[in-house]
């Protein structure tokens, strides 16, 4: 399982206090799609994510905890973050995501397929985890999105670095 970190308030509904609450999302992600994945790995994942309120710090980020399950025994992941507002309008958002992962894909595989197919391990069990999302506000607390993560250790910790993506919808609700 991997933990990252990352996504946070698409939708606005506030509490008393003036903050946002707490919001659930669920998805479908394809694996190990997108711009940096070599495709080694295949299926599609169930993305859940709960996301906190925001911090009392500058920026006000948003922590979040969450997993994305493959099914066809591919790799999972659990992971933790915190969520950047970069852009607001009234039905819509961009959010910068940053956090780490826990993974249970392999750590090591064959050098020769690694070093002609980039068919590599992980390396490390715990890889850093970044992405965006964009969403659009369907309701009072209900927003929907696009999501798209990378996790991998690539500049950080020298080796075997396979890397994986992720792209694919959520549905957002606040509670």
């Amino acid at each position: 399982m991997a933990l990252s970190v990352g996504l946070h308030g698409p939708v606005q509904a506030k509490e008393s206090g003036g903050h946002a609450e707490r919001t659930l999302a669920i998805g479908v992600l394809a694996h190990d799609h997108g711009p940096f994945s070599d495709h080694n790995e295949d299926g599609v994942d169930l993305n859940l994510e709960v996301q906190f309120a925001p911090l009392a710090f500058p920026g006000s980020p948003r922590a979040h905890l969450g997993v994305t399950a493959n099914f066809a025994g591919e790799t999972s992941a659990a992971y933790a973050g915190l969520g950047f507002r970069l852009h607001e309008q009234p039905k819509g958002f961009v959010d910068a995501l940053l956090g780490v992962a826990v993974h249970n894909g392999p750590l090591h595989k064959d050098p020769v397929r690694c070093d002609l197919y980039s068919d590599c391990g992980f390396g490390t069990r715990f890889l850093p985890r970044l992405g965006l999302e964009a969403g659009y506000r369907i309701g009072p607390q209900a927003t929907v999105s696009l999501l798209y993560d990378h996790m991998s250790h690539k500049w950080i910790v020298s080796g075997e670095n396979e890397g994986i993506d992720h792209i694919g919808l959520r549905y957002l609700r606040a509670f």
